[in-house]
This record gives C-alpha cells, sequence and structure tokens, in this order.
C-alpha cells in the first residue's frame, strides 16, 4: 500500500461573502480556486467546507508539506489566476486571523 505524504501546515481561510455573490464565489473556489492551488508544488491537498450553523459560512483549507509553500512564486500566482476571484475578493469578509497558517505541533 502507498503511503500517503503528510503535510507540516495549514493554511486556512474562514470567510463569509454576501448572498448576491455566494452562487459565484463557491462556483469559483469549487471549480477554479481550489484545483488551481492543489496544482502548486508543495500542496498535497485543498478542501472546502461549509458551516452547518452560525459565521463564517465558509472555510478553505490545504494541507502543505512546509509552511513556506504559501510563500513560493506558484502560489502566490494563483492569487490572481482567475478574473472570477478577482471580481469577488473584494466581497470577502475575513475572520479574525484569517487567513493564518498552522503547524503540526505533535505526530499522532
Amino acid at each position: 500500500m502507498a503511503t500517503r505524504k503528510k503535510g507540516t501546515a495549514l493554511p486556512i481561510g474562514r470567510m463569509d461573502v454576501p448572498p448576491e455573490v455566494d452562487a459565484e464565489f463557491n462556483d469559483c473556489y469549487n471549480t477554479i480556486d481550489v484545483p488551481s492551488y492543489e496544482k502548486v508544488p508543495g500542496v498535497i491537498r485543498g478542501r472546502r467546507y461549509r458551516a452547518v450553523v452560525g459565521t463564517p459560512t465558509d472555510l478553505t483549507l490545504y494541507e502543505l508539506e512546509h509552511p513556506r509553500v504559501s510563500e513560493s512564486a506558484a502560489w502566490l500566482a494563483q492569487r490572481d489566476a482567475s478574473p472570477v476571484i478577482q471580481r469577488i475578493r473584494p466581497h470577502l469578509r475575513h475572520a479574525t486571523a484569517s487567513p493564518g497558517i498552522r503547524v503540526k505541533t505533535c505526530q499522532l
């Protein structure tokens, strides 16, 4: 059985968007943004979650081989890779300390 890579860092974004851009935001993140970041060297996988109750409503996280992946030229190039995300970005309302990177502190 193949051994799966395990990441040591998680960039986590917790955000809300206004209802009028919610459908476009979700479509863009599901079909463009997360898949594009998953192609960056050092990214193991990306995931999105929606709150069952409460806010912020959306959470996006990426499992990285190391924290500096999010500082790479390839990662930074994805920020403006899509005109759709450029249009939605002004509507994003990030939670306090978001986006932020968490690092692994122990191995279980």
